[in-house]
């Protein structure tokens, strides 16, 4: 096992421990009715910063930061930007508009607004903007992403059949918002397969921004499939939470994380395949690892009047939790005080063993 794949196993176990203690020592009300709603808004920001603005305003390689600066108080002072903007976005969106309340209508509203995020960020890449700054990239990219959250919540999303039905805030669209909300993550789902796993693959040869519009067809007709279809068979928070929950945690976190590890020797269609069965095989091994651990967590919570099942409460370790730490940790912080992560490897591109003694030799060198 080499240096940089025993590192990350610690860094994922320690991002798991925190994450459960985080889970388990805050009040049940505060951590569910307050902090899991409005981290949607910090994931929509994490992304933007870190995958859409490459790094700006702070932290390599788009950011302010210059060699011989400390990366460490870039990337605390980078966090602490997301941590504001998460602040002023909810009492945004909770105050003015679409003036929801915080708990539990931020859940479909961020759902939304995170998976319009993937979508750009994952599938569009940036397009038509990618090769610009990275503040040009943040901005514009923020402003295509909100403007099509704010027409999916305006055309698409109702509360039929909920306390909210007859609310002014209602905007009385085609889906009725559990459906929707089900429909949004299997299509996150199928954002991180093509995106991160597969890695655009078959679809990256093809020119933009075609292969874009093809993916986006692809990922609403397969998410639409897997959701209507799981729907006969499996409880909803089963299906959306549960599975989907788990392969988009997974696809995430072999990707970013662990490098495709031990697939990064060949290339796609190959290296998809293989990080497909890693998936499948974690996320079988996570559904029921999650029931245990969570166990008592889900007694907290329950206790508190909070009503989500085991299934959600995975969701929320994953992504609202560990992918969150991960991130920040990975992405602003650089892994420290671990070395710094190597860059990402393309879809035909090999990372060799002699490469990877040269990045690690470099990692070493690297001021923090």
């Amino acid at each position: 096992m080499n240096k940089a794949l025993k590192e990350s196993l610690i860094q994922f176990v320690l991002a798991m421990i925190i994450s459960w203690l985080i889970l388990f020592l805050v009040p049940a009300k505060a951590f569910f009715t307050i902090y899991f709603p409005s981290s949607f808004i910090w994931l929509f920001l994490l992304v933007g910063f870190s995958v859409i603005a490459r790094g700006w305003p702070m932290v390599p390689p788009e950011g302010s930061w210059k060699p011989g600066k400390s990366k460490l108080n870039a990337g605390l002072t980078q966090t602490f930007l997301t941590i504001v903007l998460t602040i002023i976005g909810v009492l945004f969106i909770t105050k003015a508009w679409p003036a929801i309340p915080l708990f539990p209508l931020m859940l479909y509203f961020g759902a939304l607004l995170f998976g319009t995020t993937l979508w750009y960020a994952f599938i569009w890449r940036g397009y038509p903007v990618a090769g610009k700054s990275g503040k040009a990239n943040f901005f514009i990219g923020a402003a295509i992403i909100i403007i099509l959250d704010i027409f999916v919540w305006s055309t698409m999303i109702n509360f039929s059949g909920t306390p909210w039905e007859n609310a002014a805030f209602n905007p009385n669209g085609i889906f009725q918002c559990d459906f929707l909300l089900g429909f949004a993550l299997w299509s996150i789902v199928w954002i991180f397969i093509f995106g991160n796993s597969m890695q655009g693959y078959p679809f990256y040869k093809i020119p933009e921004p075609l292969a874009q519009m093809i993916q986006t067809i692809a990922i609403t007709i397969l998410a639409y499939f897997c959701w209507t279809v799981s729907l006969k068979f499996l409880d909803p928070t089963f299906s959306w939470a549960a599975i989907g929950g788990g392969i988009i945690s997974w696809s995430f976190f072999h990707s970013a994380f662990f490098g495709f590890f031990p697939n990064e020797k060949y290339i796609q269609p190959k290296r998809g395949i293989y990080n497909l069965i890693i998936v499948a095989i974690m996320v079988a091994i996570w559904i029921p690892l999650g029931r245990v651990i969570l166990a008592p967590i889900l007694a907290k919570a329950s206790l508190a009047g909070i009503p989500f099942d085991l299934s959600v409460m995975t969701l929320i370790y994953s992504l609202h939790l560990i992918a969150v730490l991960l991130t920040v940790h990975t992405f602003f912080l650089f892994k420290y005080p671990f070395s710094i992560p190597r860059p990402p490897i393309g879809p035909e591109e090999i990372l060799t063993s002699g490469y990877k003694q040269v990045i690690t030799a470099n990692q070493e060198n690297q001021n923090i």
